[in-house]
């Protein structure tokens, strides 16, 4: 199935209709239509796939295809929606810590909004993702120590922490996709990959709203998913997870999540339940979805998978499958980072770094 994820950093001329703003009322921000940034996120296709359903066990099967974002993931949301607040108080330099789609995102939005934003990687990130950061504005800094770096740049140059698992507007975006999925009502359940949880709290705040609002006759049940255990987000359902077990998805993300309370309420509350897929479920849901023209991330494919786990308690009813990531992003081979991509090893080294790339450290820091 096609994508028209392009990676795209030229921001598209804004109206009610274009991107994730057609959600703004479900975002509880008061910005202008000039700090509202957009490259026309959102709004991703909503594709039934009944004869994939059927493979799986889940008859009414449809695929949300969030790999169709500019950025090639769901991240393109909280991205945008960050951006775009933070233009609105003035500007001013941004800070991400990510090995995956949301760096990416980061990197895109923060060029459409004319922020200064820096990107540090770990040196595990693999080289597909180190090749799109290689080619988009910097400065972009592969480090094994990125947590400690973020913060050293928030001390040093006053960088706003642009990390979806702290950073409040993450959940907030995801309103909008629950608003995009309430078009398929009356919708039953849904499955996602979740690693902080931001998207899974979003969707779950959207949904709320919704239906306390009469556009919504039924609550979603919930599901999240994983195939790691890195920060064991899905334990309350699935305590006898070991500790590390090997995976396909690079998950390199936070050992724990802020959200992970959060996410158990609400999941609990809407009916659903976490789910932890194998290697073996993996490459089967592959095969299947290959078998039926899609082709998605691992963690897409972790959704399905997670569909035909439940397929018993599903029955007729509709089910959505979000389908968070780009095709590109099965490919983890981790290789050299490209000349575009700086290597820090130290908080010296990323002054330098900053320095040269024309950033000014905080007033009254004299190092």
């Amino acid at each position: 199935m096609s994508s028209r994820s392009a990676l795209a950093v030229a921001p598209a001329a804004w109206s009610p209709e274009v991107g994730q703003w057609v959600h703004a009322s479900l975002f509880d921000l008061s910005l202008s239509a000039a700090d509202r940034v957009t490259l026309g996120e959102g709004q991703t296709a909503q594709v039934p796939a009944p004869a994939l359903g059927a493979r799986l066990g889940a008859g009414d099967l449809w695929l949300k295809r969030e790999d169709q974002n500019p950025s090639g993931s769901h991240k393109a949301r909280s991205l945008g929606l960050q951006a775009s607040w933070r233009r609105a108080r003035g500007g001013g330099p941004a800070v991400i810590s990510s090995s995956g789609n949301a760096a990416v995102a980061a990197a895109c939005y923060a060029a459409a909004a004319g922020l200064p934003v820096l990107v540090l990687v770990s040196p595990a990130t693999p080289a597909v993702k180190l090749r799109q950061l290689g080619g988009l504005p910097g400065p972009v800094a592969v480090t094994p120590t990125p947590v400690a770096l973020l913060r050293h740049a928030v001390r040093r140059f006053g960088c706003e922490d642009w990390r979806p698992s702290v950073h409040p507007l993450a959940a907030v975006a995801h309103r909008g996709l629950a608003a995009e999925l309430a078009r398929l009502d009356p919708l039953d359940a849904v499955f996602l990959y979740a690693s902080s949880g931001a998207t899974v709290v979003g969707l779950a705040e959207g949904f709320q709203r919704l239906h306390a609002a009469g556009r919504l006759t039924r609550f979603p049940a919930i599901h999240v998913v994983q195939a790691s255990t890195t920060n064991g987000l899905i334990r309350p359902w699935v305590p006898d997870l070991p500790a590390e077990m090997p995976s396909p998805i690079a998950d390199l993300g936070a050992r724990r999540s802020r959200r992970a309370a959060a996410v158990h309420r609400l999941v609990d509350a809407s009916g659903g339940r976490g789910w932890h897929v194998d290697q073996p479920a993996l490459a089967a849901a592959r095969a299947d979805a290959a078998a039926f023209g899609v082709v998605t991330s691992w963690e897409g494919l972790a959704a399905l998978a997670a569909v035909r786990a439940a397929a018993s308690q599903l029955g007729g009813r509709r089910v959505v499958a979000i389908l968070t990531g780009h095709a590109t992003q099965l490919d983890l081979r981790v290789e050299p980072a490209p000349e575009t991509v700086a290597r820090v090893d130290s908080p010296e080294a990323l002054d330098r770094l900053l320095r040269q790339a024309g950033w000014v450290p905080e007033a009254g820091d004299a190092r």
